[in-house]
């Protein structure tokens, strides 16, 4: 406690020193124009040091780029900071003048179209669920949406927001399944695919992946124990042999060699045990993955291609069973 309370303040001169010169290097940046190097140095200088000034600074910065919600945003957190009247005035006038300039981007995920893992990202960042279906303030910008799910084809969309006082949105497809391959009869339908089909006819096969990595694991187990086994044949065989040279627990005249029969008799027993708890604990996790890695029971196939006859058109449907 006594080294904390003697380095603390030598830590926190180093690091206004910090804050200060890359202030003080942002405010020349900007006045030469430099605006994307000012707007990252002030950005630094608030990270190793927050205050309520910097936080304006780094607003009045961005209104200049034109990166109107970056601005408002950077107002705003002034407004927690500030305790000087002045400043707070400041950064509430700003705050008013922006909001009605704002830009707003909402991503539209209907519940129709939501699958089980489903993750969006704007402009390779993840976009929080709590945004989806929600007009949120934005810089002017062109946009990249994606989107991914499981077993699902990726989707990306891109989308252009106004600098000022515009209201853009995309709506997010119902991603198209991976499992889903066009029927080979050429009409452009629709098979659902067994990802555990061994591909002659569509039958399931028995090895499965988890049932491969299962299969490895039991050898393992097996060699475990046969390895415990032998280590313990091993003990018993140089225990006996510790009893035969020194039959009284001492004054023998073979006491260390049946004393070092004894240890190394310990040593295989303590191998045994190991080895033998291993091949229990492997064999039990082969068969975990060996039942929960069955096949899936081959379900209905549907089929459907568009078909012209004469005197007929429409779509002729086939399920298998």
């Amino acid at each position: 406690m006594l080294v904390a309370l003697v380095l603390a303040p030598r830590l926190a001169a180093a690091q206004n020193a910090d804050a200060e010169v890359l202030f003080s290097e942002a405010d020349r940046l900007e006045s030469k124009g430099q605006l994307d190097e000012a707007c990252d140095a002030f950005e630094a200088s608030n990270r190793i040091e927050a205050r309520a000034g910097t936080m304006i600074r780094i607003g009045q910065c961005r209104e200049r780029q034109g990166r109107l919600a970056s601005a408002w945003s950077a107002y705003k957190d002034a407004l927690t900071r500030a305790k000087d009247p002045a400043k707070r005035k400041l950064a509430e006038a700003a705050v008013a003048s922006l909001e009605p300039r704002l830009s707003y981007l909402t991503v539209l995920v209907p519940d129709a179209n939501r699958v089980d893992g489903l993750a969006l990202s704007r402009n390779g960042s993840p976009l929080d669920p709590a945004l989806w279906n929600r007009a949120a303030p934005i810089d002017g910008g062109v946009y990249t949406i994606g989107g991914k799910a499981p077993g699902h084809e990726t989707w990306t969309a891109t989308v252009e927001v106004g600098i000022d006082n515009d209201r853009a949105s995309v709506e997010v497809p119902r991603f198209k399944e991976l499992r889903a391959l066009v029927d080979p009869g050429g009409g452009g339908g629709v098979v659902e695919a067994d990802e555990d089909a061994d591909g002659e006819g569509g039958r399931a096969s028995r090895w499965t992946g988890r049932r491969k990595v299962a299969l490895g694991l039991a050898a393992g187990g097996v060699v475990a124990l046969g390895a415990a086994g032998v280590l313990g044949i091993q003990s018993m065989s140089l225990e006996d042999r510790s009893r035969e040279l020194c039959p009284v627990a001492q004054g023998c005249a073979s006491y260390v060699e049946a004393q070092d029969a004894h240890d190394r008799a310990a040593s295989r027993a303590l191998g045994a045990n190991i080895a033998g708890a291993t091949g229990v604990a492997v064999l039990a996790g082969a068969a975990l993955l060996w039942f929960t890695g069955a096949p899936r029971a081959a379900s209905s196939r549907t089929a459907w291609r568009p078909a012209v006859r004469p005197g007929f058109s429409g779509i002729d449907v086939t399920v298998r069973f």
